[in-house]
Formats: C-alpha cells, sequence, structure tokens
C-alpha cells in the first residue's frame, strides 16, 4: 500500500473537491415536473416537449433529471434564476395537459404550488 506524504495530502483532497458539479446545486428545485406512468411508460411527447423548451428558457439556471423507475419515469428538477421561480413553474404548468389518458405528469413550484394531469376513470 502507498501513502501520500503528509505534505501532498491537502493537495489530493483539494482535487476531489474541485470535481465537476451536477447541472444543479444538490437540494434546489425550484421547480420540479414529475413524469410518472400507469404501467406503458411515461409521456414521451410531452417529455421531449418540455426538454426542448427548457434547452432554450433563459429563465432556468440548471436542470437535472432524476430518474427513479423501470419505465421511464423521471423527475426534472430545475432550478430558476433569481425571481423567476414562478413565471417558470407558471410557464411548465401550462404545458401539462389538464388529463391524460397516455401518463400521469405532475408539477411542483417554488411555494408549494401543485397541479396534476387527471388519469383516466
Amino acid at each position: 500500500m502507498t501513502r501520500l506524504p503528509v505534505l501532498l495530502l491537502p493537495l489530493a483532497v483539494t482535487a476531489c473537491a474541485t470535481a465537476p458539479m451536477a447541472e444543479t446545486p444538490a437540494g434546489r428545485c425550484d421547480v420540479t415536473i414529475k413524469f410518472a406512468s400507469y404501467g406503458a411508460g411515461i409521456d414521451r411527447e410531452l417529455s421531449d416537449k418540455v426538454a426542448a423548451s427548457v434547452k432554450s428558457d433563459r429563465d432556468i439556471a440548471g436542470s437535472q433529471r432524476q430518474p427513479w423507475g423501470r419505465e421511464g419515469e423521471y423527475d426534472l428538477c430545475l432550478t430558476a434564476k433569481a425571481g423567476k421561480g414562478v413565471a417558470v413553474y407558471e410557464r411548465y404548468k401550462a404545458m401539462l395537459p389538464a388529463r391524460s389518458l397516455k401518463a400521469p405528469t405532475s408539477i411542483v413550484g417554488p411555494n408549494g404550488e401543485r397541479f396534476e394531469s387527471i388519469g383516466p376513470m
């Protein structure tokens, strides 16, 4: 086993600390869009539409996709620029259908606002 000399240890720790960060600061999602499934995958068309909009949205400082399911389900964490969280929430809420036979989708805003697409009954 090789050991680092005591003088090199701070350099090794600094190298680890300067690794690239995720696209959004850990734990900071001003707006979260949840793409879920009824058992046949997410609404891929809506997911692609939202992703394209996020890429060109000047009010978004960063985004991170957080997969969690077996059928493509994921949460999209959006970090808004200062003072733009509510506007980002309203913009993406307007993209979600009020009713969806494809898959459930929901959004949570910076002040706890929540909207969910109504599923089949």
